[in-house]
């Protein structure tokens, strides 16, 4: 089990991005992510990823969101943590303004045939 340390949890249900205490047990990210499976999206170069549902997709109440610095949208909860040169996750080195700056709560609409993605803001 790695150490307990500090992560942030994405949730665009409710639009927000909290500091959480992630408790080093990977049943905690599961938890945290509300999913069965996960999956990790890498969004810097120093090793930070966010967690996802796995199957955040096939659920038919499903939210998104989108970080800039990950080219496609991500579907439920996301969990950020950091990677150590060991591979074991500790705190990420991207801050908590950081990810409010470059997450972006999206909606999918369809328009022609394509999928476009809104700001979920601007549909309320």
């Amino acid at each position: 089990m790695a150490n307990p340390c500090t992560a942030f949890l994405i949730d665009p249900f409710a639009r927000t991005i909290t500091e959480v205490q992630w408790n080093g047990d990977f049943h905690h990210t599961y938890q945290l992510t509300d999913c069965e499976t996960y999956d990790c999206a890498r969004i810097n170069r120093e090793g930070d990823s966010i967690y996802v549902d796995d199957e955040g997709l096939f659920k038919e109440q499903t939210a998104f969101f989108h970080h800039a610095d990950y080219p496609n949208p991500l579907a439920g909860k996301g969990l950020v943590l950091g990677c150590d040169k060991y591979g074991e996750s500790v705190t990420p080195h991207t801050t908590l303004a950081e990810l409010q700056e470059k997450v972006t709560f999206v909606t999918p609409i369809r328009v022609m045939g394509e999928i476009v993605w809104l700001p979920s803001e601007a549909l309320a």
